[in-house]
This record gives structure tokens, C-alpha cells and sequence, in this order.
């Protein structure tokens, strides 16, 4: 369904009751992992402007996954994903006067998943089309690292994945910005951050290092590789699913670690990784 929109603003409204992961145009924009995922689930938008890039039909993927302890997806397990479009330009509360599904609701496709099948992973997936004022961009042209062999291509992910760490560890929020700048960017330019919202970012960011939180070790037998975006893209991420970098929670009660989702891309052989 087309739009007259000035600024549109994409977003999937996802409702796990799993663990699982959701991709778009082949990268991931959410997952849900580790012992959070044992009951009940998790719901939300997920703004997807900032992986799209640009206007066309893309591909959005959502893999459920046992939970937390579990070997299979049990029939009690479910997912199901919204699809939302609205405007950005304009008065306070344009974006939800304007908010409409641009395409169908895609869910497991039954009433729960039958009790004589143990599924380890199910996926469900659709195409999308979309319509943005911009061509943005990202990793669309970056080298494909899927050529890299495996091993050799963790050791260099990890290597830089260890500066993020020492980064983090002592708190450096200026360093950690400064790193991702090429990311901010990106997301400044997809969603039409004005000044005051970058500031917001910037000090957001401030505020979660400022508080001087312990980062979880991070050991290479417990982390993967994961190559994603066609082969543009790539990361690290724990055995159980979750980030690699995360501080430990200020307040195990009542809310989870922190963790920061980091994806790497190279824009040329000759340059070294950068987030992206």
C-alpha cells in the first residue's frame, strides 16, 4: 500500500513467546535469548528504517526458537509480527494519528504447534514493500565477508570486539560514541533525528556509562560468529544467543544486563572494520 508521507517511519511490532530472532532485508533488528525467555514473552516496535536503506521489497524473517533450557518448540509457543507505517513530520502526536498496518499480520500458522512435532527452530517470513525519501548509505557496497574463512574472520571480529570492551570497561562514553559514529549517522539520517534528539542520544548513552556498571567477561569459547546482510555484516554473539558486550545489571530484580548491539562491516579490504 502506498503512502503520501513525508517522513515515514517503519516499524514491526513483534510479540515473542520464545526465544527467537527477527531479521529484515537479512539483518537482525531483534532477539529475544537467555533465562528471560523461560516464561512468559516479550512485545514491541521494532523500527526498521535504519536497515532498509532504501525504496523496494525486502524480506522479513522471524525464527522461533526453543526456550531458555529447552531442546524444541513446544505448543505453548508462539509468534506473531505487525507491520506499521506512519509520519514523522509535523505537530506532537502526528506519528500516532497517522499509524497505520501497511501489511498483513504473519504468525505461526496454527493454533499452537502440535504436540507429536518437536521443532528446534521454526521460521515465518513475508515481503515487504517500502517507500522512503532517502537512499542511505550503509553496508549495501561494503566487501563481502562471507569469502573470509571463518576462523581467520573471528580472530579479527574478536580483536575488535576486545578494543569495544576495554573501551567499555573503563567507561570511556566519548571513545564508545566516537567508535560508532559511522552508526549515529546512519540512524540520524533514517529516522530525521533533529539536534535536540541527537543531544538526547548522545546523553543517553552518557548516562548508561556514568553509572560505572561492571562488563560481563567475554571469553572466545563462549562467543560465534554470525555474517549477515547478505554477506555485508557482521558480529559476535554469546553461545546462549545474547550480545557479547553487556554490563552487568545495576539491579538483578528487577530488569536484565545492558547489552549493545554491535554489527561491523568493512567498506574496503583496505580499511579495517567499523560499526555500522
Amino acid at each position: 500500500m502506498q503512502h503520501n508521507f513525508l517522513k515515514p517511519y517503519y516499524s514491526l511490532y513483534q510479540r515473542f513467546g520464545c526465544s527467537g530472532e527477527l531479521y529484515v532485508n537479512d539483518v537482525l533488528v531483534y532477539s529475544f535469548f537467555g533465562d528471560q525467555t523461560q516464561e512468559g514473552g516479550s512485545t514491541g516496535a521494532v523500527p526498521i528504517n535504519n536497515v532498509i536503506l532504501e525504496s523496494g521489497k525486502y524480506k522479513v524473517v522471524g525464527k522461533m526458537l526453543p526456550r531458555y533450557g529447552k531442546k524444541a518448540i513446544t505448543e505453548e509457543e508462539y509468534m506473531s509480527l505487525d507491520f506499521h507505517v506512519a509520519e514523522t513530520e509535523g505537530p506532537l502526536g502526528t506519528m500516532k494519528k497517522t499509524r497505520y498496518k501497511f501489511h498483513p499480520r504473519i504468525e505461526q500458522p496454527w493454533d499452537g504447534l502440535s504436540e507429536n512435532i518437536n521443532y528446534p527452530v521454526f521460521e515465518i517470513s513475508t515481503k515487504i514493500e517500502v517507500e522512503l525519501p532517502f537512499v542511505l548509505d550503509g553496508w549495501q557496497n561494503s566487501v563481502d565477508l562471507s569469502k573470509i574463512k571463518e576462523e581467520k574472520l573471528f580472530e579479527e571480529v574478536f580483536a575488535f570486539y576486545n578494543q569495544l570492551y576495554l573501551v567499555m570497561e573503563s567507561h570511556n562514553a566519548g571513545k564508545y560514541l566516537e567508535l560508532s559514529k559511522e552508526k549515529m549517522r546512519l540512524q540520524e539520517q533514517a529516522f530525521y533525528f533533529s539536534e535536540e534528539r541527537k543531544a538526547n542520544f548522545q546523553k543517553g548513552a552518557m548516562q548508561i556509562f556514568g553509572q560505572k556498571l561492571q562488563m560481563l567477561p567475554m571469553k572466545k569459547d563462549e562467543l560465534r560468529v554470525q555474517v549477515m546482510g547478505h554477506g555485508k555484516l557482521v558480529r559476535l554473539v554469546r553461545l546462549d544467543g545474547t550480545e557479547a558486550l553487556k554490563f552487568k545489571s545495576p539491579d538483578p530484580e528487577s530488569q536484565g544486563d545492558i547489552e549493545f548491539e554491535v554489527k561491523l562491516h568493512k567498506r574496503d579490504l583496505s580499511k579495517g572494520f567499523s560499526i555500522i
